[in-house]
């Protein structure tokens, strides 16, 4: 491995194979309809301000358990009175409504994702029949608003629901998505898994009446420290999972269309005695990395990190599940949203050449004008890279890195950098910060 580290890595863009062309549409995060709301916050800069920031293109509302413990309205449906159920109604914050998501959505010029309460009587207190009402109007009532929301999602995290068997889930999804698609025909319907048990049991009935699953991709699990990261780990496993359960369980007819959304993700440990939770570069370097690999699959459409914030703003730095303070400043959490966010272009290209230790993402415009290059150094020692560009010509336009002074540091930050430089063959080579994501700019030469 120190050898390794002491050679240059030579890493390899190739510009004539696109595995993808709707990377700028990807990136997303979790709003908390308790707590994000800006009369929460006076005085501090705006969520619209601190969802630009981030660059993100998708928002998933009200957010996740929260969400079957949720009433977006109550009769006769004529506006949005949000409603909160169980421990959720004990938490204090004005609740952000579902105009108000909307106008954040179309503010953020981002993809909304609605999850709508489906859940047992026992857990929400609520009968099938009251949340099947719930979910229909809110249907009704946002393509009576012409708000074109068309991800809908019939409950979160399913498999929580323990009254319910796989079976007995795709029962109630099939009545919910009739229901919802006989008001509006236009939207997609989507449901959550977790194994290749639950996809067995619910694809088979399920999957006609679906548009999209749904995952929660937490990276990390039985890791201990940041140490792993450097061994090369599966980092889209769920995901992953649910992409090759459509193959094998899903009908033959619905294979094609069917699609995943990775509808939270984080870096989390949470084995026993796992890696302590902290909002730190590592943490970061690990989401940005997860979501990289998630992009690398056409099968999934997107992914939404897991969140903009818990309940208590004073547990940001302690916590990966906050990306916002409570000034609605960038925690290393959003900030590996913005390393993307800021720069993606439509197509991602192939790179060859990466290796356990430092990892290429690269993207560009389809008129091939502008290309992005992101380096990844996850060790902590310098490491040096050889870049090449395979099929065009490009000259350096800018460059900026975001590291730290350990994978604990919780203030890392961005500085533009000089160390990469192109050479008369064209090739891009210089050291690599350790525990830091490398920003590259090109303009077609």
């Amino acid at each position: 491995m120190i050898l390794a580290l002491l050679l240059p890595l030579n890493i390899t863009i190739h510009c004539n194979q696109t595995i993808r062309r709707d990377a700028d549409r990807f990136f997303g995060i979790n709003l908390n309809y308790v707590r994000d709301r800006d009369s929460n916050r006076p005085g501090e800069r705006p969520l619209n301000e601190a969802l630009m920031a981030m660059g993100t293109r998708w928002l998933r509302y009200p957010g996740g358990e929260k969400s079957d413990f949720y009433l977006w309205s109550k009769p006769p449906y004529a506006k949005p009175i949000p409603q909160s159920l169980g421990w959720y109604a004990t938490q204090k914050g004005d609740r952000m409504d579902f105009d108000e998501f909307i106008q954040h959505a179309r503010g953020t010029h981002a993809e909304p994702h609605v999850v709508v309460a489906c859940d047992s009587e026992k857990r929400n207190g609520l009968t099938e029949t009251q949340q099947l009402e719930n979910a229909t109007e809110w249907v009704r009532y946002s393509k009576a608003k012409g708000y074109g929301v068309k991800y809908w999602e019939v409950g979160n995290e399913n498999w929580h629901n323990n009254t319910s068997t796989p079976t007995e889930m795709a029962k109630t999804l099939i009545r919910f998505s009739k229901a919802m698609k006989a008001i509006d025909p236009t939207i997609k319907i989507g449901a959550s898994g977790d194994s290749d048990h639950w996809w067995q049991e619910f694809l088979p009935g399920a999957a006609p009446y679906l548009d999209f699953l749904t995952v929660s991709q937490y990276t990390g699990w039985q890791w201990r420290t940041y140490d792993h990261f450097l061994t090369g780990p599966n980092l889209t496993e769920t995901a992953s999972g649910a992409v090759n359960a459509i193959t094998r369980f899903a009908p033959e007819a619905d294979r094609t269309r069917l699609k995943v959304i990775v509808s939270e993700t984080n870096a989390k440990d949470y084995s026993p005695g796992g890696w302590p939770d902290s909002n730190d570069l590592g943490h970061a370097l690990v989401t940005f990395s997860t979501l990289g690999h998630l992009l690398l699959n056409p099968k999934v459409g997107a992914a939404m990190v897991w969140t903009t914030r818990w309940m208590d703003d004073a547990e940001a730095p302690s916590s990966p599940f906050y990306g916002l303070n409570a000034k609605n400043e960038l925690m290393p959490t959003a900030q590996a949203i913005r390393a993307w966010g800021h720069n993606v272009l439509p197509d991602l290209l192939g790179v060859d050449g990466s290796d356990n230790a430092t990892e290429a993402f690269a993207s560009r415009l389809d008129s091939g004008d502008s290309l992005t290059v992101w380096l990844v150094n996850r060790s902590r020692s310098l490491r040096d890279v050889n870049l090449s560009i395979d099929g065009e010509k490009y000259q350096i336009h800018s460059t900026e890195a975001f590291s730290g002074d350990s994978d604990k540091d919780l203030h890392p930050k961005w500085v533009q950098i000089n160390n990469l430089r192109m050479n008369e063959t064209g090739h891009i080579r210089g050291p690599l910060a350790p525990l830091s994501i490398s920003i590259l700019v090109l303009r077609r030469s």
